[in-house]
């Protein structure tokens, strides 16, 4: 039996999520009975236990903590959904608290999908997820996303 992930919750309702950093072999059963198949990790070191789960295919992203993601890190992420969702599968992607990194990749998929502005995305962003894009610089880089995608 799957034991959720801390942080978890739905963006984009069975198809994109975000976590924090996944600790028990639990947690990605948890994702697994979910639909998610492919977890994108955007911390440094790789998430524990990752390997007790065949099914999900983790794609590392390493970002410094604090750090905004880089342009080509933000469109491979994408293109990782983009993929994955194409395939009816769902994608969950985590940091080590899931709200600096993890939102900034969040906010930058919404302003992707939904067509929102960098603004909408991440006022959207920290409804669904409280506390989510923690410095200037990783707002900035949804504007800079935003921008290049115009």
């Amino acid at each position: 039996m799957g034991v959720q992930p801390p942080n978890f919750s739905w963006v984009l309702p069975g198809r994109l999520a975000g976590l924090a950093l996944p600790r028990l072999p639990a947690h990605y059963q948890f994702l697994l009975d979910r639909g998610v198949r492919h977890l994108v990790s955007l911390t440094e070191r790789g998430p524990p236990h990752s390997d007790t789960c065949p099914g999900l295919t983790l794609h590392r992203l390493r970002i410094p903590d604090f750090c905004p993601p880089a342009p080509e890190q933000i469109d491979r992420f994408v293109r990782i959904v983009d993929e994955a969702n194409a395939r009816g599968e769902a994608v969950g992607v985590h940091c080590a608290l899931g709200f600096g990194r993890t939102g900034t990749m969040l906010a930058c998929y919404l302003v992707k999908e939904r067509g929102l502005a960098a603004g909408d995305a991440i006022a959207e962003l920290r409804r669904l997820r409280p506390g989510s894009i923690e410095t200037y610089e990783q707002e900035k880089a949804v504007f800079q996303f935003y921008q290049r995608t115009k």
